[in-house]
């Protein structure tokens, strides 16, 4: 099992060439996790190139499905308490610790293409690259 954040979800689902790591990340470990966070910060990206006619809505409505099947509810729970101390202690915002916790919690990697991320919890975080 490996803990996803929102970029990795993101290349995932729309593809193409920044989503083959992504894609072999799936392959070597296809126990994805993440907490909920993850489907509303999906939904926003998504929405965003919606707008901009990037993809179709359907396109997008079918991502995020395929996001909800790949994480099979494997959906964590963050104690807030938790993410506040780990957002201060790594130097990150509220929604990036919530990966954070949620990858210690669960005693697992953390999958990410975020560097502030990488940089602030080198115990659990591992780089998903283009």
């Amino acid at each position: 099992m490996i803990v996803v954040d929102t970029n990795v979800m993101v290349r995932f689902v729309v593809g193409g060439r920044a989503g083959a790591e992504a894609a072999r990340l799936c392959l070597r470990d296809p126990e994805w996790a993440a907490p909920a966070i993850l489907m509303s910060e999906l939904r926003g990206v998504l929405l965003g190139l919606v707008r901009r006619r990037s993809i179709t809505l359907d396109q997008a409505r079918a991502m995020c499905d395929d996001a909800a099947l790949v994480l099979g509810g494997r959906i964590v729970a963050v104690p807030s308490a938790r993410v506040i101390d780990t957002a201060l202690e790594c130097g990150l915002s509220a929604q990036d610790a919530e990966f954070v916790v949620a990858a210690r919690e669960l005693g697992v990697r953390l999958a990410t293409g975020e560097r502030a991320i990488l940089t602030g919890a080198r115990d659990v975080a591992v780089w998903v690259g283009e």
